[in-house]
């Protein structure tokens, strides 16, 4: 396979309803110095190991890898290292490119050398807003806004440089939020390489993520979710700090950090496979100790920061957290009744932006 201008990398497993979509939407690109794709079969029980082979002896611009069942991670590493390309994105097997995205992403790269491109996405497979070069710019002290625009902590809507994300690999020690770590990452190793870089953000949706999907890793219960994600937000925050974000994205950011968190504590009470409830209030109330949490809550107390959340995880309270996160969950006004009732019980004086 020659070198092309992007190469698409996809982890397969247990894809085969729809990757001939997503192949064929790559396939159909039409990008000045060509696009070529990487399917990484993780070892996949259906046929989708078949579908890769077909593509490839069909179009010589399609590459398979069968590997064991290795993980995702795994597999876009994998990926990642074979690709011949000046630019590199990544596309999971039940989601798909929106026509022209491939070009519009180059072009806007090309506009501007030393920028890293993003791009917004849709959940409507039907969508027909056309693809346009409208960009927004984010400076890098955008990093904090970029995440509360749900734009960063996903691989795929974003165009690498080959050859730097080669030099990064997404942690296949863990098995959620590992997206993040592996943006991050390059990110940091961008702004080595080029200091003055801003984001490049295309406003058209350029990816279609079907999020009809059931049992991915958004809707799978982990078991360590409430270990795992202090680590993540410890890594954004600490590069949110070392780019000097806004102070008011740093509040809504840590007001969204503890919306995850008190919703993971949440789910353990809720879906967590310890036979008895003893068990699971044990393990949720352990999580409200944890030394992270008391640190993020002294951080927005100091903020002003008001959150739904504030009282009930200052409280301990794992009832009252359960609570509001199934309120929230089921659309109930009672979360809405309980997060006022906090915040006047707080003062009414808290910042609620």
């Amino acid at each position: 396979m020659s070198q092309a201008a992007i190469c698409v990398v996809v982890p397969v497993y247990r894809a085969e309803a729809t990757l001939d979509r997503c192949v064929q939407s790559i396939l159909t690109q039409e990008v000045a110095g060509g696009v070529c794709c990487v399917l990484v079969d993780d070892g996949s029980p259906d046929t989708s190991g078949a579908i890769c082979d077909a593509w490839a002896a069909r179009d010589h611009r399609v590459q398979v890898i069968h590997q064991d069942d290795c993980g995702v991670s795994s597999a876009r590493n994998v990926g990642m290292a074979a690709a011949d390309s000046e630019y590199l994105v990544f596309l999971d097997s039940d989601d798909a490119l929106r026509p022209g995205a491939l070009q519009a992403a180059l072009d806007a790269q090309r506009a501007a050398p030393n920028d890293f491109v993003l791009w917004h996405y849709t959940t409507r497979e039907e969508d027909s807003t056309p693809v346009d070069a409208s960009v927004t710019s984010y400076p890098r002290t955008g990093l904090a806004r970029l995440w509360l625009d749900c734009l960063l902590a996903m691989p795929w809507n974003k165009l690498y440089r080959t050859a730097l994300a080669q030099r990064v690999k997404f942690n296949t020690q863990y098995t959620l939020g590992e997206d993040l770590q592996f943006v991050l990452d390059y990110i940091a190793l961008l702004a080595t390489e080029k200091g003055d870089f801003c984001y490049r953000v295309l406003q058209s949706p350029l990816t279609f993520y079907d999020c009809s999907r059931t049992g991915t890793l958004s809707t799978k219960y982990h078991a360590n979710y409430c270990e795992i994600w202090p680590q993540h937000f410890a890594k954004l925050n600490a590069a949110c700090l070392a780019v000097q974000c806004p102070a008011e994205d740093l509040r809504q950011l840590h007001r969204a950090e503890l919306t995850v968190f008190a919703e993971g504590v949440a789910d353990i009470l809720r879906r967590d496979p310890a036979p008895l409830s003893g068990i699971r209030r044990d393990k949720a109330a352990a999580a409200l100790r944890t030394p992270w949490l008391r640190a993020l809550l002294d951080k927005m107390r100091s903020e002003r920061c008001y959150s739904a959340y504030y009282l009930p995880c200052r409280w301990r309270s794992t009832r009252l957290v359960y609570t509001m996160a199934e309120a929230k969950r089921t659309g109930s006004p009672l979360y809405g009744k309980l997060d006022w009732a906090g915040y006047y019980l707080l003062g009414g004086r808290l910042r609620r932006d």
